[in-house]
């Protein structure tokens, strides 16, 4: 057996032993490749279509539950993340190795949800706000382009290393969902 035969035509970057698992009361289940593709996405339209409808109702004033972002701040940092995703802004690595392997990896993207109050990357905080409705708008265009993307490896994560961009659809309909229940909405 080759390499083609055993990873499904994948390349390098997305090989992967297991890709997805998932826990219960008392065991560890690893989830199919099929499975794995039912994770939440911007790449599926009626996901983003929500996160959209979502973001329509954030008002520049909306306040927040938990953390130091107000609206407009926190739309600039959605676009520098997801800029980031697109390779539009380079990042540096934080050297978290067992950050960029699996099973931490995984938890990470698939399982837990992001913590509240949690340090970011520099280059998420790059930008600084235009006018709101602009900002707004960039962030839908970041979206669709990065749903956009061909499967295949994506641009590095501080944090997480050497990502697909599918992995990169997945944590990114994560964070706009996050910061999105930040401020109610």
């Amino acid at each position: 057996m080759n390499f083609a035969q055993v990873s499904g035509g994948e390349r390098p970057c997305e090989k992967r032993l297991f890709r997805h698992f998932e826990f219960t009361s008392h065991s560890l289940r690893v989830r199919s490749t099929q499975e794995a593709n039912l994770m939440p996405s911007l790449r599926d339209d009626e996901t983003r279509s929500a996160l959209i409808h979502r973001l329509q109702q954030l008002t520049p004033t909306a306040k927040t539950k938990w953390g130091r972002f107000d609206a407009p701040r926190m739309l600039c940092h959605l676009n520098d993340a997801l800029a980031c995703s697109l390779g539009d802004i380079k990042t540096r690595s934080l050297n978290r190795k067992v950050l960029q392997h699996f099973p931490l990896k995984h938890l990470f993207l698939y399982v837990v949800p992001f913590p509240k109050n949690a340090p970011t990357a520099p280059e998420f905080l790059s930008s600084n706000p235009s006018t709101f409705e602009s900002d707004r708008q960039r962030l839908v265009s970041l979206m669709d382009r990065l749903a956009a993307t061909p499967k295949g490896c994506g641009p590095e994560h501080p944090l997480f290393g050497r990502m697909t961009n599918d992995e990169w659809n997945v944590l990114q309909r994560k964070h706009i969902d996050f910061h999105l229940k930040q401020f109610g909405c």
